[in-house]
């Protein structure tokens, strides 16, 4: 078990009015100032590592969330698309913010992380409990909550029902909205008595940071914001940036807020609207081997499940692969490799929604999102190589045994797969050739 700091919140001091900030809601003028206190304290670099790993952790999670809640909804009217789009870009986004959480870290000479807590634990942290569910009216008042900024110009009486939903019934609770977290983080990274210029690796900007045109993005602009950080400035101008985008107390014209408060506002209020019948949290496994509503057990799906698994690690695993390499062509080629492995989820994950979920063709399968057993890479190069080939190995082997297609969309995404797998099969190979080349 892992055992950490906790989080208490405080109030915040000399803070302007115009920039209050709560953790939860629904907001109290005695909440509307919060930020975070460490116990027990860490030292200032200490503590601001641990809390960009958390961050990491909700952006993560936040993001496979609304990937999974944007492939419940069907390819069907305009109005429908519209949401899914708006959502898979918040999702995008939220894949931003986690990058730039690693170029964070990087900054302040700390250990990269790509994990998440994984479901049914839940960190008294998150805005909620981790859940991977089709998109509902409930669900989507969660979003909206959780993303709300400290004061905004929506109607009160929207927001008051989007709290009532997020907070009452069966699946209620608190939503936790984590301005606060970004408030302690700004905090840190302003105090120079406590965060001094010398703890700051600016090399590292040019050397190991994720570069916004690896990851198809501006220069920091919107609406991806991801760049590097050399400065003080520029890390509190990211930080800023990342959480009036997202989860902070600030709010921006096409903030996840706001964009969540669209899909809202136009959503059925009687009835489950149009999403797919998708299971929540689906699971490949079972340790009890009881059906829960989330296991599939259908053997096709399942199939098809576990090839979503894997590619969903070697994702990861390109993406770390590439945060631990210097800059250059190979860098660049292992952006290029996670790019891949995108597509192939965004290929399996809406393909899985049309498959059967039970043994019995009842319901609808889901991606799982289940992380491997570690995501640690091998500490030298020809291994790292080594650990790339032996995921290709075996995502040929699962693409192979697949059993008979469903249709003409499915054996566009098999030949999709084999395709990218084919491109990245040479790469790993060239290198993995050059890694062992005696010196």
């Amino acid at each position: 078990m892992k055992r950490g700091a906790t989080l208490v919140f405080r109030a915040r001091e000399a803070v302007p009015a115009a920039r209050a900030e709560t953790a939860a809601v629904p907001a109290t003028a005695a909440e509307a100032d919060l930020t975070l206190e460490v116990v027990p304290e860490l030292a200032p670099r200490d503590e601001a590592v641990f809390l960009l790993h958390t961050a990491a952790e909700v952006e993560h999670a936040l993001m496979v969330q609304y990937l999974y809640a944007a492939w419940s909804l069907p390819d069907g009217p305009v109005g429908v698309r519209r949401w899914r789009q708006a959502i898979l870009r918040i999702a995008r986004e939220e894949m931003a913010h986690l990058v730039d959480v690693q170029n964070l870290l990087r900054f302040v000479g700390g250990p990269l992380n790509l994990d998440r807590e994984d479901f049914p634990f839940r960190s008294g942290f998150y805005p909620f409990p981790f859940r991977l569910e089709r998109l509902h009216r409930a669900s989507l008042a969660r979003y909206v909550v959780a993303e709300m900024p400290a004061r905004s110009g929506v109607d009160p009486a929207l927001i008051a029902e989007a709290v009532r939903l997020a907070t009452g019934g069966p699946d209620g609770g608190p939503v936790n909205r984590v301005g606060a977290l970004y408030n302690r983080l700004s905090e840190l990274f302003g105090d120079e008595d406590r965060l001094p210029d010398a703890v700051f690796r600016p090399d590292t900007a040019d050397l190991l940071q994720a570069r916004p045109s690896r990851f198809r993005a501006d220069v920091g602009h919107g609406p991806l914001y991801l760049r590097t950080v050399r400065t003080r400035a520029e890390a509190l101008g990211l930080l800023a940036d990342v959480a009036n985008q997202g989860e902070g107390e600030g709010s921006v014209a096409d903030s996840h807020f706001l964009a969540f408060v669209d899909v809202f506002d136009g959503w059925p209020v009687d009835g489950d609207g149009p999403s797919l019948e998708v299971p929540t949290n689906p699971t490949v496994g079972s340790s009890s081997g009881a059906d829960d509503g989330g296991l599939i057990s259908h053997p096709h799906a399942r199939d098809w499940a576990v090839v979503f698994n894997h590619h969903y690690r070697m994702l990861l695993a390109w993406i770390q692969h590439g945060l631990l390499t210097g800059a250059g062509a190979t860098a660049d080629g292992l952006a290029l490799r996670a790019f891949d492995e995108m597509f192939v989820l965004a290929d399996v994950g809406p393909l899985l929604a049309t498959l059967p979920r039970t043994a019995g063709g009842a319901g609808r399968a889901g991606a799982p999102f289940e992380l491997p057993y570690t995501l640690a890479l091998p500490d030298l190069a020809p291994d790292r190589w080594t650990h790339h080939q032996d995921l290709i190995a075996t995502a040929r082997a699962q693409i192979a045994a697949l059993g008979p297609s469903t249709g003409s969309a499915e054996d566009d995404v098999r030949r999709r797969i084999t395709a990218s797998l084919k491109v990245a099969e040479a790469f790993v190979t060239a290198h993995l050739d050059e890694a062992r080349r005696p010196v």
